[in-house]
């Protein structure tokens, strides 16, 4: 499983939109059926379930499973196509 950490990033900008663009450039990097964690800041994207599954469907992934602790998220996605 590959693990794309996100935690210590700057962003200056919309966490919404730079959380899609992460998954887009990660769904051209993976092949169908491989799984990637990406690790994230409750603080820094306090999203819940809902968006999160959004997210990963238009970028070509299924929400695997998506654990909270202390602070910290771990996203866990499936490369659909």
């Amino acid at each position: 499983m590959m693990v794309e950490d996100q935690r210590n990033i700057t962003c200056g900008g919309d966490p919404f939109n730079y959380l899609k663009s992460t998954l887009k450039g990660l769904s051209f990097q993976l092949e169908p059926g491989q799984d990637v964690k990406v690790l994230l800041l409750k603080e820094k994207f306090p999203f819940g379930r809902e968006v999160y599954e959004g997210l990963a469907r238009t970028s070509k992934f299924k929400l695997i499973d998506l654990q909270e602790d202390n602070g910290e998220i771990a996203v866990i996605l499936r490369k659909t196509q």
